[in-house]
């Protein structure tokens, strides 16, 4: 038997640490993971693997541990049964979390955020009867919830449910609005509702809006309101005159599609920059108009995308042309989206707005090298892993900061499969144990030496050594068959 798949010798301490290892172990095959999913240790980690198999998530399921059946319910692929189950969940914790459907992130090279596919619609149906209000409350905000049973929702006996069933349907349908206004009472909760038309809305509903505003005990409250029924009303003469006197909505009229094109134009040159900015974001405006117009942003805003932008259809020519446009907030939406074409990259990624680069570090899954090395160099925030982790991430820089002082830089390079082997040996015997387990998961430890961390007294290092994806499926099964698995 060749010596890189001799049983390891594993003192009995050590097994609980190895076993939650595994459970992370991003090579562990599905028979494997069903045995872990029996063990006696924290499987919390268990339960958020997306690849999951069917049975383990049965066995998961029925546990004891509240805490564990909360974290699967929160698993975005949980198959049918499993959650029907989980529906009828002793614990409302575990209900709500099913419910509600929360988006969650990735952090596989390109940083993204993701929302759960839908549930059965037997498993809706049975939450939307559930006793307890938090959970039906949880369930409105499911981007997945059917409109009959959305629909029928907006009768809850819980005028909050109901309330949130309304502000959060998307598309809201515009036929309805009455129904949904009376429903969704609180200023932010319409406001959450106009997002969300599926149209613009229509002018008697706005005007009966206004008049609520106008008669408010506290007009400052509802700021907010006014500025989205200003920028969705369906603008009449009369509502365009009321909105542009004044100074507080002009903004939002500028953004508002039904506005007529004499004032699109005039708004264009407008003293105010946030004005003008909204008049260059509007859908189907006039491109020359659009580059013609002066524009001055924030660089250090993560906010102001173009959300028409990330959705629309765009030929590797419109790319290139919003890759070049003088504005940033285009060349910054752009840079968010994942389907670029490599010239695209190749112009964003020599931008000179910061913000722009950076998307193209988080987003892009063929950000140049170089880039991602030296926004890496001094970003601090959590999508610095996501660019150590990107396929293209350089060796040398992945290195240089293994070697760093600092030993958040070092554990952020830990794992990087580029790293020699005595910088991986030096992080082994880092002072920080978080940095020493990190290190024990880089996949270029050769197979005789990964085994032997398997059996160092050391937990950190040993539960890093158990989740290696190079670690043999044979020395996995041989530490199940230990433990009695």
């Amino acid at each position: 038997m060749p010596a890189s798949f001799e049983r390891p010798v594993i003192a009995q301490r050590n097994l609980a640490v190895l076993l939650r290892g595994l459970a992370g172990n991003s090579s562990a095959q599905p028979e494997i993971l069903v045995r872990l999913a029996e063990a006696n240790i924290d499987r919390t980690e268990l339960a958020r693997r997306r690849d999951l198999p069917a049975q383990a998530a049965v066995i998961l399921a029925g546990d004891e541990d509240a805490n564990l059946r909360s974290e699967l319910a929160a698993h975005p692929n949980l198959p049918a049964e499993v959650q029907i189950v989980l529906a009828r969940d002793v614990d409302s914790r575990v209900r709500g979390r099913l419910a509600e459907g929360a988006e969650y992130f990735t952090t596989v090279g390109v940083h993204g955020r993701h929302f759960p596919g839908p549930l059965s619609h037997e498993v809706y149906e049975l939450l939307a009867r559930d006793p307890e209000p938090k959970v039906r409350r949880a369930l409105a905000f499911n981007r997945h919830l059917p409109d009959n049973i959305r629909a029928g929702m907006l009768d809850d006996g819980d005028a909050r449910t109901a309330a949130i069933v309304a502000a959060e349907w998307n598309p809201a349908p515009t036929a309805r609005i009455g129904e949904l206004l009376s429903q969704a009472t609180g200023a932010f909760d319409r406001k959450m509702l106009l997002l969300r038309l599926d149209g613009p809305l229509p002018v008697e509903a706005a005007r009966g809006m206004l008049a609520d505003i106008e008669s408010s005990a506290d007009p400052a409250h509802t700021a907010g309101l006014l500025r989205q029924i200003a920028a969705t009303a369906d603008l009449d003469a009369d509502l365009t005159d009321r909105f542009l006197t004044d100074p507080q909505l002009r903004v939002a009229v500028a953004a508002n599609p039904t506005l007529d094109p004499q004032h699109v134009a005039a708004l264009a040159h407008d003293p105010d920059n946030e004005v003008r900015a909204a008049v260059v974001a509007r859908h189907g405006l006039d491109p020359v108009l659009r580059e013609s117009v002066s524009v001055e942003y924030d660089d250090r805003s993560s906010g102001n995308a173009v959300e028409w932008l990330l959705a629309e259809d765009l030929s590797e020519s419109d790319q290139v042309a919003f890759a070049r446009s003088r504005h940033q907030v285009f060349r910054k939406t752009l840079a968010m989206r994942t389907d670029l074409s490599d010239e695209a990259v190749e112009i964003l990624a020599a931008d000179d707005s910061f913000a722009v680069r950076l998307f193209v570090c988080e987003r892009q899954p063929n950000a140049p090298g170089w880039l991602l090395a030296r926004i890496a160099a001094d970003w601090k925030s959590y999508s610095r892993w996501d660019m150590l982790a990107h396929k293209n991430f350089p060796a040398d820089a992945a290195t240089a900061l293994a070697r760093s002082d600092n030993p958040h830089d070092r554990v952020v390079a830990a794992a990087h499969p580029g790293l020699p082997i005595e910088t991986i040996e030096a992080l082994l015997a880092d002072h920080a144990d978080y940095v020493r387990r990190r290190a024990a998961t880089n996949p270029s430890i050769p197979t005789d030496r990964l085994i032997t961390l398997l059996e160092a007294d050391e937990s950190a290092v040993a539960s890093g050594a158990a989740a290696n994806r190079t670690l043999p499926v044979v020395t996995m099964h041989q530490v199940l068959d230990q433990a009695a698995l």
